[in-house]
């Protein structure tokens, strides 16, 4: 039997195992001495909160007292819907070199959030664009971090 306890204790133990992953692999990046921000700060970062949120749902389901909900497996909508998300993101990976970061990120974060909710094409849109500036500004310009830029670094 299924249920959402048993689920989100292995989900959490699995995140927490990929989290302490990146940080072993971040731990491996190294970097000149007289750059601003080492290469490795921002996946030292990401496997931090990966492996934090992995403990904490972990940790959380484990504590848990009450009815174990069950859980409603996906119908084939639902296993349309990972595919296509799945998907997008081997585009946005595949397309990062050629496109560049903040482009690639406006297209998967548009295209991501159309594809969830269809009716909402300009919203998608916008928040595809204001994601793409919010890399372009945050990761590229303020932190120094060498992303591709793509036609936007020509």
């Amino acid at each position: 039997m299924r249920s959402q306890r048993k689920c989100d204790l292995v989900a959490g133990a699995f995140i927490a195992l990929l989290g302490a992953v990146v940080i072993l692999a971040a731990s491996q990046i190294r970097g000149d001495v007289e750059e601003r921000l080492p290469p490795r700060t921002l996946p030292f970062v990401v496997g931090f909160m990966t492996l934090a949120g992995g403990l904490g749902l972990a940790v959380k389901s484990y504590r848990f007292r009450g009815e174990d909900p069950q859980i409603d497996w996906p119908e084939k909508d639902g296993w349309v819907r990972i595919g296509v998300n799945l998907l997008l993101l081997a585009l946005f990976t595949a397309l990062m070199d050629p496109l560049g970061m903040p482009i690639t990120t406006a297209l998967y974060v548009s295209g991501a959030i159309w594809y969830m909710d269809r009716k909402r094409i300009f919203a998608a849109l916008l928040t595809g664009a204001g994601s793409a500036v919010v890399v372009y500004y945050l990761f590229i310009k303020l932190l120094g971090l060498n992303f591709p830029l793509g036609p936007l670094g020509q």
